[in-house]
């Protein structure tokens, strides 16, 4: 069967040479030259129709074997994404990292300590809001900052299921980010998942509000800011975020 559209148009061509045939060497007025000229033309005109249904079922199993085809690969991308991600978190903490946890507790910090515990609430929090989404059109994410770690976090967001934009050589990026802005087509776990992403890594985020406008760029986008206006405002709450309804 899977062979049946390679031969068709080998069977047309058959049938245009028996034709050909029966013009050349019967008399064409002659109920014989008639009836068999009739019968190859009945065939040929029967097995053009049938080679366009073939043609038309084989390419709606091009489009679905296409469409299977991108699925695997977006399946793929996204574990080797989780793969990446978990290696990035697997590094040994560096020595200069050690000391500074030595420092901070020989100073007083606890571990229980809110700026030392919002990593792991936002992590718990995070896996819960992942739980409840589930794939939609890609939401575009941009403004990584630089006090984070860039790889891990830009593999977080891409194994999240957001493209991340890169900047653009004429564009410097943030060194630090207060502010989360997102745009009318972004859900709102979409939107959690991004800030909870953030919050992990230890960004300070003070406001996550809808772009001040709407443009065709930012329907489905995601921008990482920092604001002045925001400096003397207390951080976000993990709580607040993974249970807030709508962000205004």
């Amino acid at each position: 069967m899977d062979a049946l559209p390679y031969l068709l148009p080998w069977f047309l061509l058959l049938l245009t040479a028996g034709v050909a045939v029966a013009v050349k060497f019967l008399n064409i007025k002659s109920i014989a030259g008639i009836a068999v000229v009739s019968t190859l033309s009945v065939l040929m005109i029967a097995l053009a129709i049938y080679a366009n249904i073939i043609s038309s079922q084989q390419v709606d199993r091009v489009e679905e074997k296409q469409a299977e085809l991108d699925t695997m690969e977006t399946w793929k991308y996204q574990h080797l994404d989780e793969m990446a991600l978990i290696i990035a978190q697997m590094r040994p903490p560096s020595d200069e990292a050690l000391a500074l946890i030595t420092k901070l507790v020989s100073y007083g910090w606890k571990l229980d300590n809110p700026k030392l515990s919002q990593p792991s609430l936002a992590d718990t929090a995070l896996a819960r809001v992942k739980s409840e989404w589930e794939a939609d059109k890609p939401v575009l994410i941009k403004g990584i900052p630089n006090n984070v770690d860039y790889e891990i976090v830009n593999l977080s967001l891409r194994q999240a299921g957001f493209t991340v934009i890169p900047y653009r050589e004429d564009e410097k990026p943030e060194e630090q980010a207060n502010i989360l802005y997102f745009g009318r087509d972004v859900s709102i776990l979409e939107t959690k998942m991004a800030a909870l992403i953030l919050m992990r890594a230890g960004v300070d985020l003070k406001a996550v509000k809808p772009f001040p406008k709407v443009t065709k760029g930012n329907v489905r986008a995601l921008k990482i800011e920092w604001n002045k206006y925001y400096l003397n405002r207390q951080p976000l709450a993990v709580g607040d975020v993974e249970t807030a309804e709508i962000f205004k």
